[in-house]
């Protein structure tokens, strides 16, 4: 499937350190954007966070920036970032589901 500009989605795939802060700091970054992410979520394991933030492509044209600033939060450990669209995370999450 090809994806064009209107359901082209960027993942922000985030490791950090399980604290109170990581979250807020995480999503302030898109607040500062005007940008409401399509989906968080957040999964406690051990002593740290898996946190992915989806936002739509076109919301976030900078979006490499966003990454980089998130990976220069002191609670963060990692940073990956993936483009993908709608119907390849409905395929993941039915897979995953499955």
């Amino acid at each position: 499937m090809t994806m064009t500009r209107d359901d082209a989605q960027v993942l922000f795939h985030v490791v950090g350190m399980a604290d109170t802060n990581l979250l807020p700091r995480l999503l302030d970054h898109f607040c500062l954007r005007d940008v409401v992410p399509e989906r968080v979520s957040a999964e406690r394991q051990g002593d740290e966070m898996r946190v992915t933030i989806a936002v739509r492509r076109e919301d976030c044209p900078e979006w490499e920036m966003v990454a980089r600033k998130l990976g220069q939060i002191f609670v963060v450990k990692s940073v990956l970032t993936s483009v993908a669209d709608e119907a390849d995370e409905a395929a993941e999450r039915q897979a995953a589901a499955g």
